[in-house]
């Protein structure tokens, strides 16, 4: 028994590896954010932009779904609302920009400090990655 212990002990499991490989905050600032091509998106009449984006599903409750409806499938998507902030940030992603000219760029429209707004920017980039909808260079 001690010998499965060791290798056990010993192996790295992806989350370790991935942990690893972390950006440093002067690389994070230097990628470029891209929109995911499945999101789709429009400018409500008030200024804000509303999100579109297809709902991940699990394979077991795919499975379930399929079962209860006869085998049809319809495309589940999940809607999200940006407010004005968000809605801006959302327009400047246009493969040009950096994550940090964008910082300045909201740092000068809100009024917000550089330090801030690249914590602001920053959690909601992070956020919209976490959630599939845009993707960093």
């Amino acid at each position: 028994m001690q010998l499965f212990n060791k290798l056990r002990k010993n192996r790295v499991l992806p989350d370790k590896l991935a942990a690893s490989k972390e950006l440093t905050r002067t690389e994070a600032l230097a990628c470029i954010p891209v929109r995911s091509a499945s999101v789709s998106w429009i400018a409500t009449e008030q200024g804000e932009v509303l999100l579109e984006y297809p709902l991940s599903i699990k394979p077991f409750f795919l499975s379930l779904a399929k079962r209860f409806n006869k085998g049809e499938t319809q495309r589940l998507t999940k809607k999200l609302q940006l407010d004005s902030t968000g809605s801006s940030v959302w327009h400047m992603l246009d493969e040009k920009r950096d994550v940090k000219s964008i910082v300045k760029e909201v740092a000068t429209e809100t009024g917000l400090s550089l330090h801030e707004a690249e914590l602001s920017v920053t959690t909601f980039l992070r956020e919209l990655g976490r959630r599939g909808l845009i993707l960093l260079r």
